[in-house]
């Protein structure tokens, strides 16, 4: 790949990034109002409309007829799908730092599932560096009483899920644009989460909805639209393993912004897990030698 193309995969990773941030920060706000399958539905329809306007601005009505694209397109649905509901129900019962720690936690998921090629010798630096990720994510996932958190356990399903969804995500898009993927698993996404919220959450009153209208706005279109447009664009000029390293930045932001915007001071496990988490992370994304 040359210059050009790498360090624009790597501006679109670190602009996702500082977006990616916020994401726990806007949705502790939605999910504590709406329930976490309602905030995801609503999200997600500000997304799809936002998303739908840019695609056909954009003239990528034609790619929906490429029926190659159709499996990649509905695996990367399904799964960023599952991703994203664990996440917002996670959050009814977590915090918004421990969210962005142990979403982090993908980079150890993807290299389990995809940063090895089977004839690559396992190196000491990676084997290092899976050990600290596992370290700090115990630091951080297990209470005193070695018990896991439901939230905590929800996230982290989600952060297995990640690298499965990412996968397919950069099938898809070798097939058709980033803006038909994400509008196509938007789309699909949407009857599915809202049957979902109806059967298990109270349905909320449209006042409470409108109350959240500015956290479901800067959630749908900064984090489901512009962010994910960038994280497309990213793992597909980028290999996943480096752009999830260039996301290491996104946990210790997130620490910073819910101190300053929830009040959340960080507790010692957390500050404790999230050393030895990104730096796993960093050790795990080095190059074979």
């Amino acid at each position: 790949m040359n210059q050009t193309l790498q360090r624009k995969g790597e501006f679109y990773a670190l602009g996702l990034t500082l977006i990616e941030a916020w994401f726990p920060i806007f949705a502790s706000f939605t999910v504590a109002a709406l329930g976490g399958l309602h905030a995801y539905f609503y999200s997600l329809v500000v997304a799809a409309l936002g998303l739908g306007a840019w695609w056909l601005w954009r003239g990528k009505r034609h790619e929906i007829k490429n029926r190659d694209a159709w499996f990649n397109l509905g695996m990367t649905s399904l799964f960023i799908t599952l991703l994203f509901a664990f996440t917002f129900v996670g959050l009814q019962y977590t915090s918004a730092t421990n969210v962005a720690i142990i979403l982090f936690l993908q980079i150890l998921f993807s290299y389990l599932f995809l940063g090895r090629r089977s004839e690559e010798s396992l190196q000491l630096k990676h084997i290092v560096g899976a050990a600290l990720m596992t370290l700090g994510a115990l630091l951080v996932l297990l209470k005193s009483d070695y018990s896991l958190r439901l939230g905590d356990g929800l996230v982290l399903i989600a952060a297995m899920i990640a690298p499965i969804a990412n996968f397919y995500q950069k099938k898809s898009r070798a097939q058709v644009s980033s803006e038909t993927v994400l509008l196509v698993r938007s789309v699909i996404a949407l009857p599915f989460i809202y049957v979902l919220a109806i059967w298990l959450e109270p349905q909320p009153t449209w006042a409470q909805i409108s109350q959240q209208a500015g956290w479901l706005l800067l959630t749908g279109l900064l984090v489901f639209f512009i962010a994910k447009v960038l994280w497309v664009e990213a793992i597909y000029l980028l290999p996943i393993t480096k752009v999830n390293a260039l996301f290491a930045f996104s946990p210790p932001m997130t620490m910073g912004l819910a101190y300053w915007v929830l009040n959340e001071v960080p507790t010692a496990s957390q500050v404790a897990g999230i050393i030895p988490i990104i730096i796993g992370g960093y050790l795990i994304t080095r190059k074979p030698v």
